[in-house]
């Protein structure tokens, strides 16, 4: 008797709420989604539906109303559907809603906001919960390869997406590529521009600055923001005997920022007659989960520019090449040196040497948390030819060598807050009029440098 009282007992349901009251509780009446590019779909983000009672709330039916068509989907506890009926909140507990947009195309270039409504039905009752999703028009690029010559205006944002024909946008030997001042383009996972050609991003003369980044722009639940993430994109290719121009410039959160050339591609057909010539003018590299600036055997000539933020190196000039860095400011926090140098190469299948014919760092900020920020490799089998001039370095080397003109060893630079990444110098820094002048007359900022010029991208 004992026996079937407990299995009676244990058997027995909650019981059902039967009254009138408006008794669900939501962690977010509004479930808002920051801005969802056309036809690409947003992330899922949810939220909890609470029943506060002591008895069971079931509820008749669950209904997305669709107010603005399809671009809405939901899901119940892990069912998917517009309409989810005869679902059971057990006393003091809750269910999970999940839900996820595309917008779809329109004529529109300006933001606009779509919003929808779930309907929670129980006991005749009624209650609501939202949905808004901040919208935007886009050119989309879908695994696009350019033969001829090609411009993207700034007149609504470029999504370049990877699919299965190519992981992004390429561009052959014989096609071009102009990004124009003020466009932002954003990147979906491992896509990326792959170029043989000419590329030019931006334009000289302060115009307004191009961003490159991830097109995951939503805010996250934990209070994360995808905008500090990194390698949510692979970034930026220049092959053999591809041209790069880089005028105020944004990348952010790629794996690499820009690689002159391919680390896969065949080391043998590597040569200082196909070097990747890169120019970058006030150019900002932060946040990527490999390097910054990644050059095997490569020309590049680079000023007023700022990388900070990588899970390796900022600037790995490998394999040699010809490098000339000027009022450059590199903040390390990654697992190697901020600047290293090399003139060998191997990505372990294959290695290779080459000529550093020059590598010239003048009135440059190299720092960062670790004890050398600037490392060299040189094998005597190539050229290794390097010079710093008028810089700040935070390293062990042994700097008692003609390499070295007028620097400035292991003292800190004084940043305003190198965490937020605002390389401004405070009024008791070292770099301050300590630089020499060069031709290079506007700083990342576009103020007019002082004289006798300070030591970094950013003036004081």
């Amino acid at each position: 008797m004992l026996t079937a009282l407990l299995f009676a007992t244990s058997c027995k349901k909650d019981r059902l709420y039967s009254g009138s009251d408006e008794v669900l509780k939501f962690s977010a009446d509004t479930l808002t989604f920051d801005t969802v590019f056309t036809s690409v779909g947003s992330i899922t983000r949810y939220f909890k539906v609470e029943n506060t009672l002591k008895e069971t709330v079931k509820l008749d039916k669950v209904e997305l109303m669709g107010l603005p068509g399809t671009q809405f989907r939901i899901n119940v506890d892990g069912e998917p559907g517009r309409i989810i009926e005869n679902i059971e909140i057990p006393a003091k507990d809750y269910i999970y809603i999940f839900a996820e947009v595309t917008v779809d195309p329109n004529n529109q270039n300006n933001p606009f906001v779509l919003l929808d409504e779930i309907e929670y039905h129980y006991n005749g009752i009624v209650q609501k919960s939202y949905l808004r999703a901040w919208g935007q028009n886009a050119y989309f690029h879908y695994g696009e390869v350019i033969t001829g010559d090609s411009i993207w205006n700034n007149d609504k944002p470029h999504v370049v997406v990877r699919n299965d024909s190519f992981p992004g946008v390429g561009i052959e030997s014989f096609g071009s590529l102009q990004i124009k001042a003020g466009c932002k383009v954003y990147f979906t996972a491992g896509s990326g521009i792959f170029s043989d050609g000419p590329l030019t991003i931006g334009e000289p003369n302060c115009m307004d600055s191009v961003v490159l980044q991830s097109d995951r722009i939503e805010d996250l639940p934990n209070g994360l923001i995808y905008d500090d993430m990194k390698g949510l994109w692979l970034g930026i290719v220049l092959r053999n005997g591809a041209t790069g121009t880089f005028h105020n410039t944004i990348i952010n959160n790629a794996t690499y920022g820009i690689l002159g050339r391919w680390i896969f591609d065949d080391f043998s057909t590597f040569s200082q007659s196909n070097q990747p010539q890169l120019v970058l003018d006030k150019v900002k590299i932060k946040n990527t989960s490999n390097t910054a600036l990644f050059c095997l055997n490569a020309n590049v000539e680079c000023n007023n520019s700022i990388f900070y933020s990588a899970g390796n190196g900022l600037a790995t000039l490998a394999m040699g090449g010809n490098y000339d860095f000027t009022n450059c400011t590199f903040y390390g926090t990654g697992e190697q040196a901020a600047v290293a140098l090399s003139n060998y190469a191997s990505n372990g299948t294959q290695g290779g040497y080459g000529n550093l014919t020059a590598a010239n760092f003048t009135n440059c900020i190299i720092y960062g948390s670790k004890n050398d920020e600037f490392s060299i490799n040189n094998d005597d089998i190539a050229d290794f030819n390097f010079d710093l001039q008028n810089c700040l370095v935070k390293t062990s080397l042994n700097t008692d060598t003609s390499t070295y003109t007028n620097c400035i060893f292991n003292q800190n630079p004084q940043f305003e807050n190198m965490q937020e990444g605002d390389f401004h110098l405070r009024d008791n820094s070292p770099c301050i009029a300590t630089g020499t002048n060069s031709t290079y007359l506007y700083d990342y900022y576009c103020n007019l440098h002082n004289n006798p010029f300070d030591i970094g991208a950013i003036l004081y």
